[in-house]
């Protein structure tokens, strides 16, 4: 198994920022109903979360209670200073999406779709980055904790490799939308590093 770089997974993530993040997160912020469904079923099939939720509605309302759920959330109930708060809140939301869908596991979707609506401090949970951190199965509290302390021991690492991505905006998947003052704005956000932490441990997980 090859470990990727952080200045790979920099750039790696940038491009994904560019091509698809970026959009979700436009539409997901606005106000156009249709144009938040069309990016959730996006999103979903991107991050390969669209099994999760039945498959006998039609498109539109398969999507649409997920969607009440996300706008009625204000994102300020996830910026306290406690992981704890943090992850009882995502559990919250992740019980009422599943309660809707048939009691289905949705916790990789739940965070999925929370991190496009909030960004940090949610963090993503998948089998790969479970994995790869050494927690232990839908337990998002052991998930939290570890991913926490791993990201913190590589925090520095990861911001000097992201300090690298503007000279490098020739690179970029849109370099037109990707421009070297975007990347420096964008690459600074604790976000932006929280992500690129995301991309190395699916890589490190991937079996």
């Amino acid at each position: 198994m090859t470990i990727q770089t952080f200045e790979y997974c920099s750039l790696y993530y940038l491009n994904q920022w560019l091509k698809y993040d970026r959009g979700y997160c436009d539409a997901l912020s606005g106000n156009d109903n249709d144009q938040k469904l069309s990016a959730l079923k996006k999103a979903a099939g991107f991050y390969r979360v669209a099994r999760n939720l039945r498959t006998e509605d039609k498109e539109a309302s398969r999507y649409q209670p997920v969607l009440d759920i996300l706008d009625s959330i204000d994102p300020k109930k996830f910026k306290g200073d406690q992981n704890k708060n943090i992850v009882d809140e995502i559990k919250n939301v992740e019980s009422r999406i599943s309660k809707i869908y048939g009691g289905r596991n949705v916790l990789s979707l739940t965070t999925k779709f929370l991190w496009l609506k909030v960004k940090s401090p949610i963090v993503i949970y998948d089998s790969q980055a479970r994995e790869a951190v050494g927690a232990k199965n839908n337990d998002l509290d052991d998930y939290y904790e570890k991913w926490k302390d791993q990201f913190d021991n590589y925090e520095k690492k990861i911001e000097s490799a992201c300090s690298k991505l503007p000279d490098m905006h020739l690179y970029a998947v849109n370099h037109e939308a990707g421009t070297k003052k975007y990347i420096i704005e964008h690459s600074s956000e604790p976000w932006f590093s929280e992500r690129v932490f995301d991309i190395y441990l699916w890589h490190k997980g991937t079996k």
